[in-house]
């Protein structure tokens, strides 16, 4: 239970700037003010509009505060591996490469597996899918946030519901002056927070739509990813993240490396949550749902 509820923390959370990087120019006079939402938009979709699947080793630090109020130190290594746009996520930590976590998703259900005391997996739909999971397990955060703390989704286009405003920041990111782009999006806020130099992403915070913080991202060291199917499209994507989630009192870092985009990983396996039942020796299966909120089986 310990473990659970801060290794979910971390998750549901989780995974990563402020390079200038080459290819690319910040709008002209960009750092004298506030700049367009299509300025900073052309810049991410530079970032990542065709980054459609990514696969990287994944170093996981955790610092947090179990359901009995023992604080804990854990880490790990793994691998974080997206597809889009089906929205598949998959983050695995482990020592000795053996897996003992493994949270991921598909377009319709997120899941949770747990090797650490018992081999238990908890899986629900995504609609409705943070209640449901904060109610009954303890998970602040889903799979698909490691996306949007990242900053790794596409921005809306400019002109149509649901573009960000750009306005100036009020958030510390040691000196480096930043400009927000707040995005209102169906029961909460997302706020990026560029350099307002290069307009790279240094940081997210996820807000509830009355404005609790929800969890906080800071982003470092934009790397480039190796694109091994077109080498002619350059993604860039933030590899050092540290993410704090006040309701878990737990703060998780991420390093990632050897980022890759190519046809033979991600394996369609680590989003398959029956394989991964079998695969992993699952003994207990928790459901969460609206109809059946805990109805608890065994694995087939």
């Amino acid at each position: 239970m310990a473990m659970r509820r801060a290794l979910l923390a971390l998750v549901s959370t989780v995974a990563l700037g402020g390079c200038q990087s080459a290819g690319w120019h910040a709008a002209e006079g960009a750092s004298a003010g506030i700049p367009t939402y299509d300025a900073v938009y052309e810049r991410a979709e530079w970032r990542v509009g065709d980054l459609d699947r990514l696969w990287a080793i994944a170093s996981v630090g955790l610092r947090y505060v179990d359901a009995e109020g023992d604080r804990h130190r854990d880490q790990g290594e793994g691998h974080f591996q997206v597809v889009r746009p089906e929205t598949q996520v998959a983050l695995t930590i482990g020592k000795l490469g053996e897996v003992y976590l493994l949270l991921g998703c598909d377009a319709q259900r997120f899941w949770w597996i747990n090797r650490t005391e018992e081999r238990v997996a908890y899986v629900g739909a995504q609609a409705e899918a943070r209640e449901l999971a904060l109610d009954q397990i303890g998970v602040p955060m889903l799979p698909t946030d490691l996306l949007i703390l990242a900053d790794l989704n596409r921005w809306p286009e400019p002109g149509i519901s649901g573009a960000g405003e750009v306005s100036r920041s009020d958030r510390d990111f040691d000196h480096v002056r930043t400009v927000m782009v707040e995005f209102d999006e169906p029961g909460r806020r997302r706020r990026v927070y560029l350099n307002a130099q290069n307009f790279d992403p240094v940081g997210v915070d996820l807000l509830t739509d009355s404005g609790e913080l929800i969890a906080r991202s800071t982003l470092k060291n934009l790397m480039r990813v190796d694109n091994r199917i077109d080498p002619t499209r350059p993604q860039w994507v933030p590899t050092r993240l540290v993410m704090e989630i006040p309701s878990a009192e737990s703060r998780v870092e991420i390093e990632l490396s050897h980022l890759e985009m190519s046809r033979r990983r991600p394996k369609a396996v680590v989003f398959n949550f029956d394989e991964l039942v079998r695969r992993f020796g699952v003994k207990r299966i928790v459901e969460i749902g609206l109809d059946d909120p805990r109805r608890i089986g065994r694995a087939p």
